[in-house]
């Protein structure tokens, strides 16, 4: 056995296991606090959008997607965990906000399984775009000389608030629970007008109950919701966010089969609706000793666990959803700077494609500039003369004009391209890095209404 190495226990957690903890860490466990992905979720973004990009609305399937994702992103591991996160990332009975959309059997609260990745198919959400942005912003990875993902992604709002995450990592673990995307928004927006961050309850979609928050703590307590219409019988109409109707279903049987219910209703047919009936002695026991609510499983509690990676991918906690936040918008806010820089150089460089070509045509309709029977160089002195713009050091975005472009009406059309771009560089130019944010934000709100 030529490769048996020979180490002290030292060695080894020093040196291997060292490697393996920081590994998972930063490849598998623990998200990021820019774009709330971990490394895989973060592959199929990447993938995704680069299939829907275009404008296209013709769903894939999770399977091709999966293939792609696996043949472009480099991704390392089993399809069947590549497939479950594609899933999970479409599930709305999961997540406050999908990002992908759920086209066939995604799962419910009812029946959590999802169908089968070669039978269900799926493409970006319409709010995707709303939600992240400034792609023309981000530098992609290279592996083995290929283009792979951006280190993060640059959503507006902090997503890793926004459908939870999960992990544990050596020596770290994470645990975050899900926001109202709406919430969220207007977190953000206090922070970009000075103000405090006030509490960020937990908040699921298919969820009514009351949630609080243990004074002092991250610590979170949500309950189901019920009434006792008799003696005898106690109605349920919601329970707690992480239980399925299979799971309490499973544990409503076990009360059954231990004598403390009788027996139960589901009419669960939009929303829960279970009726229990128990001996009247047992429910009065139960409501004297305060043991109901424990016995029906309607509080659910989760101390939450906000550990995430900063944009260096290191290690960041927070003490607090207020933090997080505050973090994130004032990091987020210089990515509006750079959009600014980058949109003027953007419709700087229009403005003069777009004048260049309208000086261009006017010259040669008003008889001061002749293309026909001369030589190419001469026509390029000519345009040098005239001190014309060149692109990727030539005229031939000049030159190679259709004839039927050389007109009057193309003339004007160009002018009136020219005044528009006119005003949206102005418009830009006038707007402060964040008064652009805050539109973007009140954008996404509008659209979440």
């Amino acid at each position: 056995m030529a490769n048996v190495q020979n180490k002290t226990i030292t060695e080894y957690l020093d040196q291997d296991y060292a490697l393996y903890g920081m590994y998972t860490l930063e490849n598998r466990a623990i998200p990021s606090a820019i774009d709330g992905f971990k490394p895989t979720q973060r592959k199929i973004i990447f993938i995704a959008d680069r299939v829907w990009r275009s404008g296209s609305e013709k769903p894939l399937k999770i399977f091709q997607l999966g293939g792609r994702i696996a043949a472009e992103a480099h991704y390392h591991h089993g399809d069947g965990s590549l497939n479950g996160a594609i899933i999970g990332m479409a599930q709305s009975f999961k997540n406050s906000l999908p990002l992908l959309e759920e086209i066939g059997q995604f799962g419910s609260l009812r029946s959590p399984e999802a169908g089968a990745p070669r039978y269900i198919s799926t493409k970006l959400t319409k709010n995707f775009r709303l939600l992240y942005k400034d792609f023309e912003l981000l530098e992609n990875q290279i592996e083995e000389g290929n283009e792979i993902e951006p280190k993060f992604f640059l959503p507006i709002i902090p997503t890793v608030l926004l459908n939870g995450s999960s992990g544990i990592a050596v020596g770290f673990a994470t645990n975050i629970l899900n926001r109202n995307p709406v919430d969220l928004v207007d977190a953000c927006l206090r922070v970009l007008s000075g103000k405090k961050v006030g509490p960020l309850l937990p908040w699921w979609k298919e969820y009514s109950g009351q949630v609080s928050q243990v004074e002092g703590s991250n610590q979170y307590v949500m309950r189901g919701a019920y009434r006792i219409a008799n003696t005898t019988t106690v109605e349920i109409s919601e329970l707690p966010p992480s239980i399925t109707f299979q799971k309490y279903e499973a544990h409503l049987n076990s009360l059954q089969d231990r004598g403390i219910i009788h027996s139960y209703e589901d009419n669960s047919a939009n929303g829960v609706n279970y009726t229990l009936k128990f001996a009247r002695t047992t429910l009065a026991d139960l409501v004297a000793k305060g043991k109901l609510d424990q016995t029906l499983k309607m509080i659910e509690t989760e101390t939450e666990n906000l550990t995430c990676l900063d944009d260096r991918g290191k290690l960041i906690i927070f003490s607090s959803t207020a933090e997080l936040v505050e973090y994130f918008v004032h990091f987020r806010t210089g990515f509006y700077s750079k959009r600014k820089a980058y949109l003027i150089g953007k419709y700087e460089d229009e403005l003069e494609f777009l004048s260049n070509r309208a000086k261009f045509i006017k010259l040669i309709i008003d008889g001061k500039l002749k293309l026909s029977n001369r030589p190419k160089q001469d026509i390029v002195t000519d345009l040098e003369k005239l001190k014309f713009d060149k692109r990727n050091l030539s005229y031939d975005y000049l030159l190679t004009m259709p004839i039927h472009s050389l007109t009057k009406e193309k003339y004007e059309h160009l002018l009136k391209e020219v005044e528009a771009k006119t005003a949206e560089l102005e418009s830009i130019k006038s707007k402060e890095p964040v008064d652009m944010y805050k539109d973007d934000l009140q954008t996404l709100k509008k659209n979440l209404k």
